[in-house]
């Protein structure tokens, strides 16, 4: 049983030297991924693919433009951010270790915050990110923990999960903290355990469906985070603030099927931060569920109001309209979309559709046309349609 504080075996983690992050698995080699990237230009994935290629080979700034195109291309994908908001700490892995120290250089701390915001755009726009580029952040595994027993014993209980969390294993992960809480002795430690602890394991727990003790877990973070109590973390520093953990469990409980508490909390989370638009857009999603149609165009109306700058959200309004055959209006977002981002293929594609309705073939046709130029081979079944759909206009 472990029968220290996590303070105290946390502190053996200062004298292990950690060895070099893990290289991240590769889709194709390079060459193949650049050339993917050449010829599916507006594709986000195919962006984000030839970073993590350019990650590999510490071609920084590479990955650094890599990965900003594809947020470009699509504002929403929440992988593309929370790379970014690691990529700063595989360029300086000493970061870690600085952030612990209360002594991050002058000259690095923009980057940091830059990541910061990074990261937590990432949760905003998907509480349930894939974790795994954590592995390609973070140290590996050191040498010091297979010394002897005893280290592995702690590495195993401490440790391990945090190693599965970042292989994409959550179910391992789960597992893993849910024995370190059960195995802390005597059971008042247990809630003094460290943020990242309730942190991981709430993330792993939602990654495999326990809904409710996710939720459990973020509310004691955010409880924390309100009373501003933060038990030393280490070098697993969390940034994210007090009302994205509140927005975090309106999500959760959204997945759990708790919609007039996730309601609740959306608002809360708003009367918080009114420029949360993914609140607004999580609402949204809760009022098309429940066909509230007038709620869901408003929701997604203030979200772009919030937060202008994203012509996704434009592109999900049109969608929301073009389903209430608010054609017209629909039409006119997707316009706006396609001025405002015209990388995104799937605006022109949507368009076409709803020119379609409107009865104009010509309109259609150029929608159509554009959408068959710049889509990307992933959206085969779209390019068939729209390939179909020309052939049958007149």
């Amino acid at each position: 049983m472990l029968r220290r504080s996590a303070g105290l075996v946390l502190a053996v983690l200062a004298t292990a030297a950690p060895l070099a992050a893990q290289r991240i698995r590769l889709p194709a080699k390079l060459s193949e991924l650049e050339t993917r990237a050449r010829q599916d230009s507006n594709d986000a994935a195919a962006q984000y693919n030839v970073a993590l290629g350019y990650w590999n080979d510490k071609r920084w700034d590479d990955a650094d433009s890599a990965l900003r195109r594809a947020i470009r291309i699509e504002p929403q994908f929440a992988m593309g951010y929370l790379a970014l908001g690691r990529l700063v700490f595989a360029r300086r892995p000493r970061l870690w270790d600085e952030i612990s120290d209360r002594r991050v250089p002058p000259e690095w701390k923009p980057r940091l915050d830059e990541a910061n915001r990074m990261y937590r755009r990432a949760f905003i726009v998907d509480p349930l990110v894939d974790l795994r580029i954590e592995s390609a952040a973070r140290p590996g595994k050191s040498i010091y923990w297979e010394q002897d027993e005893l280290l592995s014993y702690i590495y195993d209980r401490l440790f391990q999960g945090f190693d599965d969390v970042e292989s994409g294993n959550y179910e391992a992960a789960y597992n893993h903290f849910a024995r370190l809480y059960d195995d802390t002795r005597p059971t008042s430690l247990r809630e003094g355990l460290p943020d990242f602890v309730f942190y991981y394991w709430g993330l792993s727990a939602a990654h495999i469906g326990r809904y409710p003790e996710a939720i459990g877990h973020f509310n004691r973070l955010l409880q924390r985070a309100i009373a501003n109590q933060h038990p030393d973390s280490l070098v697993f520093y969390i940034p994210l603030e007090t009302n994205e953990y509140r927005y975090i469990i309106a999500v959760l409980k959204q997945h759990a099927g708790q919609i007039d508490e996730a309601i609740q909390l959306y608002r809360e989370a708003l009367e918080n931060d009114a420029g949360l638009y993914m609140a607004h857009a999580r609402l949204a999603t809760v009022y098309e569920a429940g066909n509230l149609w007038d709620q869901a165009i408003a929701e997604r109306r203030a979200a772009v109001n919030v937060n202008p700058d994203d012509p996704s959200l434009l592109v999900d309004l049109g969608r929301t309209l073009a389903n209430t055959r608010h054609t017209l209006e629909a039409e006119q977002a997707f316009h706006q979309a396609m001025d405002a981002n015209p990388h995104d293929a799937r605006v022109a594609y949507y368009l076409g559709r709803v020119e379609e309705q409107l009865s104009k073939p010509a309109d259609a046709r150029a929608a159509y046309t554009r959408f068959l130029s710049i889509a990307p081979s992933r959206y085969a079944t779209q390019i068939a349609d729209a390939k179909q759909r020309l052939e049958t206009l007149h």
